[in-house]
């Protein structure tokens, strides 16, 4: 990591409630670059569990422990190894991706009851706006949070003296500073670049792979702007894991792995360079310390999860409410989005409820494509 200078160094926090998750973006200069979706009931890095310990991972030196997810976690450790059906405290490292279990880490630094039982959330990650002010509180000169008693929890998490401010109640935090408009370019594989070139940014299970196009630009141009790119949105999309970029030859090509460290510089989380592979294709590996946006949105089809256009629903239904000063809301959706406002969603549809102070009814259209909502107040 290089030396931050001012310039450098992120100014403002961006945090809004909503119902069923907290939304959460670190600004640098009027630009997000990192941003956060934390669901109700979702497992985060940093959370600690009491695990039940399952049966011994085939081939390695690891074993399966249950903290109540679909699938088993997995913690690597040397033998001797727990007693299958034992209770271990553990951290998650990396939370469940699809058809993967937790990456977990032993934990002995929290305290439990003989009498909990596994498995069981023993101590909730760290809320993001607390490791950022721990890490820029220097730097921070205002926090705006929605609605108000989001600024209350915030200012009694972080120390004395904070910036912490409630954003107007009619104002829609995420949408006024085009955060909304940044998540959903950072969920398209096309980056523009400023020169008529683009970089495409394709992810699998196993690689991310990043192509650059020059346009009707030079090579070492578009290589130039594809730096500038390329690092910003691999932190603003938290992409992590191997990542291959195939850049433009010519155009001072060599020197490009060393161009792109530089631009790097100051990413919090560890990234290592290999260099230029035989192919002259630019290799790195990018810590894995959450899900990326698109794992978070997108399903396997690239499609709008349907929990992603669920709560979605719900936040357009509390701003309609808000903003025209009714009580009652009705959101008309597909089947399976309001099936999940009716099961696993019903929290959420009961916070923004109580949020509006008012009903918000659930109606079916059969003929809607997942991602299509139509809310109507009064």
């Amino acid at each position: 990591m290089g030396r931050q200078d001012d310039q450098s160094l992120p100014d403002t926090i961006l945090i809004s409630r909503s119902a069923g998750e907290t939304r959460s973006a670190l600004i640098l200069a009027g630009d997000a670059i990192e941003i956060f979706h934390r669901r109700d009931g979702d497992v985060q890095p940093g959370a600690v569990y009491l695990g039940k310990v399952g049966k011994r991972v085939p081939g390695v030196n690891a074993i399966f422990v249950d903290i109540g997810e679909a699938e088993p976690g997995v913690l690597s450790l040397k033998p001797p190894f727990p007693a299958e059906g034992s209770s271990k405290s553990v951290t998650v490292i990396v939370p469940p991706r699809v058809d993967k279990g937790c990456v977990l880490r032993s934990d002995s630094n929290v305290v439990w009851s003989k009498f909990d039982k596994a498995p069981k959330l023993l101590q909730p990650a760290i809320d993001p706006v607390q490791d950022w002010w721990a890490r820029y509180g220097d730097s921070i000169n205002t926090i705006l949070c929605e609605p108000r008693a989001e600024a209350i929890r915030v200012s009694k998490k972080l120390s004395a003296g904070a910036p912490v401010d409630a954003a107007p109640a009619s104002q829609d935090l995420f949408s006024y500073f085009g955060i909304d408009e940044v998540v959903e370019l950072g969920l398209n594989p096309l980056v523009p670049l400023p020169c008529g070139g683009s970089v495409i940014i394709e992810s699998t299970s196993a690689v991310t792979a990043i192509d650059v196009n020059s346009g009707s630009s030079s090579p070492s141009a578009a290589n130039r702007e594809a730096v500038t790119v390329i690092s910003r949105e691999l932190r603003r999309r938290n992409i992590a894991g191997h990542i291959v970029i195939d850049m433009i030859p010519g155009g001072g090509h060599k020197a490009l792995p060393r161009t792109l460290a530089q631009a790097m510089a100051n990413d919090p989380v560890p990234t290592r360079i290999a260099g230029l592979t035989p192919m002259g294709l630019i290799e790195l590996t990018r810590q894995r310390t959450g899900l990326s946006l698109e794992e978070i949105f997108l399903d396997c089809n690239g499609e709008l999860t349907t929990k992603s256009v669920g709560l979605q629903a719900l936040r357009r239904a509390v701003r309609a409410a808000i903003s025209s000063q009714v009580a009652n809301v009705e959101v008309t959706a597909a089947p399976d989005v309001v099936a999940l406002l009716h099961g696993s969603l019903r929290p959420a549809l009961a916070e923004a409820q109580d949020c509006i102070k008012g009903v918000i009814k659930l109606s079916i259209r059969s003929d809607f494509r997942r991602s299509r909502i139509e809310v109507h107040a009064g």
